[in-house]
């Protein structure tokens, strides 16, 4: 029996070229596996910092269940996040347009924008700020929960002592 037949099948069952690609999207998919388990590296010692948190579009519940000296915790993870330090509260604002063409921001009743201070023990490395078993990054969405309230927010800083 020949290696590659005639057909230039390998031992008659493969194309050769079938049998590359299919090798490559293997690796592909093992690498990609790999690389997803890997866990960032963190410093050992817990440091403190405050985490800043926006919370947008939320209703006058929302905002009483949010008390300072509450913990948060991770929505999905359960794991705490920090303590909450401090609160702004503000109304939340939309764009509108108005009569003569224009848009502009305009109050919405009853809804707010809250602004959370959450003082947390971090753990970190040149490369992540790591909360509340969470990779903290500004921008990112972060789901926050306490007894009261669950809430979406977005991450606008992170100051590590």
């Amino acid at each position: 029996m020949k290696i590659i037949n005639e057909k230039g099948k390998l031992f008659g069952i493969v194309n050769i070229i079938d049998l590359i690609v299919i090798l490559l999207i293997g690796l592909l998919i093992i690498g990609g596996i790999l690389r997803m388990r890997q866990r960032p590296t963190s410093t050992t010692e817990a440091k403190k910092a405050e985490i800043t948190v926006e919370v947008p579009d939320v209703r006058t519940p929302s905002v009483e269940g949010l008390v300072i000296g509450d913990p948060v915790y991770h929505y999905d993870k359960g794991e705490l996040l920090g303590t909450i330090v401090d609160k702004k509260v503000e109304p939340y604002k939309e764009p509108v347009e108005s009569g003569d063409g224009k848009w502009v921001l305009a109050e919405v009743p009853e809804k707010y924008v809250v602004t959370l201070t959450v003082e947390a023990n971090v753990r970190e490395n040149s490369d992540v700020v790591i909360a509340g078993g969470e990779q903290i990054r500004i921008g990112t969405q972060f789901r926050l929960k306490n007894r009261n309230v669950a809430v979406m927010g977005t991450i606008l800083g992170v100051e590590v002592e």
